[in-house]
């Protein structure tokens, strides 16, 4: 059987959350659940890290990525986002 069969025989169905985490490379940025970025924290951790990473974003993709282009995996919350709305809100009333 083919290797891309097998990818697309069964889809993953993308979450919907409104929480997430992000994974920035040098390149690009990825939007993943709380699970994958656990899951790509403990392959950065490891001595030395895998050279590739394979993931799926939130919203299907996979991703196969090198280790050493992250630069920051970040956590994005509905509340913190709000946060920093009306964080930015007051800043502009200052001005």
């Amino acid at each position: 059987m083919n290797r891309l069969e097998d990818l697309f025989d069964d889809p993953l169905e993308p979450e919907r959350r409104d929480d997430y985490w992000i994974i920035e490379t040098h390149y690009d940025c990825f939007v993943v659940s709380l699970e994958t970025a656990i899951e790509v924290e403990r392959w950065l951790d490891h001595l030395p890290p895998p050279r590739w990473l394979v993931f799926r974003s939130l919203t299907g993709a996979r991703h196969r990525i090198t280790s050493a282009s992250i630069y920051r995996i970040s956590e994005c919350t509905a509340a913190q986002r709000a946060a920093g709305r009306e964080f930015n809100r007051a800043r502009k009333l200052e001005d």
